[in-house]
């Protein structure tokens, strides 16, 4: 279960900031709230870190990510347990995996956001 909060929570923290970053919003300030507001976790801090520095260095890679996805989505079916947001999470994390970023660790998911017009 926790890979799936985990892979949940960084698709939000994705979308969240190619949003601020289109509406003009400086990414650095939108960070200083994050670690201050009632959603914030250690993930979401030390992630959107990484993400303003563009350090995607692997700590656990997508492919990994991926491949939890999977057997989430199995074990879900298996209990006939809907995990509608976990499907778009796999689509993006595909995505990434196929844009190369299958070694890189899951904040990369951002540039599969930032590809999208």
């Amino acid at each position: 279960m926790g890979n799936l909060i985990v892979a949940l929570e960084l698709e939000a923290l994705s979308e969240g900031l190619v949003l601020a970053q289109k509406a003009g919003l400086d990414l650095s300030t939108v960070r200083e709230v994050v670690k201050v507001a009632d959603f914030r976790s250690p993930l979401l801090v030390s992630n959107g870190q990484n993400i303003l520095k563009h350090d995607f260095s692997t700590s656990f890679a997508l492919k990994l990510m991926l491949k939890d996805a999977g057997l989430i989505e199995k074990f879900a079916g298996s209990l006939e347990s809907p995990i509608p947001a976990l499907r778009v999470v796999q689509k993006n994390l595909e995505s990434a995996v196929g844009l190369g970023f299958g070694i890189k660790v899951n904040p990369s998911t951002i540039e599969v956001q930032r590809q999208h017009p």
